[in-house]
């Protein structure tokens, strides 16, 4: 992610007005500090201060005062899809339309990225990196505030997910597969999945096969390779090594260990 350009608490009489008919190269950020009329291509709308606009590339835009003297900041930016694509859809963020913040904590990042991009630090342009995902991250918290059916539709999901993982630990589960059944992407995913359990799927996965397998150690006869079959592994070698991250001690081991004769 990179920072092109920013400004702070750029000020304009009530008469301001700007029009840009093949907007800008590059994504925009602009934060309006005062009350203004802000045209996205086809659409029109007055704002009060504290309000966000996410504008896409070359996107055709306006900015009007709006009966009194105009204020903003701004931010010209791009992004690595490669680098930051999973980020930028973790945040499900809307892009040129008015989002109403709560705070300024924009605003003061935005001060603080105007000093940082005047600096001659050596690392500055990784600091600057850093700043607009927290920006953006914080703007991610007034996008979409999910109402509650899609709250307990996500509930329930997770839920079930997670019972499915411990009953059926030898499930080739992947996570690709389990966001794509769920219409979300792979990094939304993982994120409700850790904000709802604590943990991610895939340590879930884990635990669930370590403990199916010290159960079948102890309770059966099977021997310690078709335990690692029916424990989703299909190779013993893997499987060994895993249970010994948990376990402390082999698989052979720990039947020997605490099986009882």
């Amino acid at each position: 992610m990179h920072i092109y350009m920013l400004g702070w608490n750029w000020k304009h009489p009530d008469t301001f007005a700007i029009e840009r008919p093949n907007g800008h190269f590059g994504m925009q950020l602009i934060l309006v500090r005062s009350k203004g009329r802000v045209k996205m291509d086809d659409k029109e709308y007055r704002v009060n201060k504290n309000t966000v606009f996410l504008v896409e590339s070359c996107l055709p835009h306006c900015l009007y005062a709006d009966g009194e003297e105009y204020a903003d900041d701004w931010i010209r930016f791009s992004i690595d899809h490669e680098v930051d694509g999973d980020f930028m859809d973790s945040l499900q963020l809307e892009f040129n339309v008015p989002i109403v913040l709560q705070d300024d904590a924009i605003s003061q990042m935005i001060a603080a990225g105007v000093e940082i991009f005047k600096s001659d630090a050596a690392q500055k342009n990784e600091t600057l990196n850093y700043l607009m995902r927290a920006i953006l991250r914080h703007i991610s918290e007034y996008v979409r505030q999910p109402d509650k059916r899609d709250q307990n539709y996500y509930t329930e999901a997770l839920d079930r997910i997670k019972r499915e993982i411990y009953d059926d630990p030898a499930h080739d589960w992947k996570i690709p597969e389990i966001a794509e059944n769920l219409s979300i992407s792979v990094s939304h995913f993982q994120r409700l999945y850790k904000k709802r359990f604590g943990v991610s799927c895939m340590n879930d996965v884990f635990i669930s096969r370590m403990n199916y397998a010290k159960k079948l150690l102890l309770e059966t006869d099977y021997s310690a390779k078709e335990i690692a079959y029916m424990c989703g592994y299909q190779n013993y070698e893997n499987f060994s090594r895993t249970f010994v991250k948990y376990g402390c001690i082999s698989p052979v081991q720990y039947r020997s260990k605490y099986k009882e004769k």
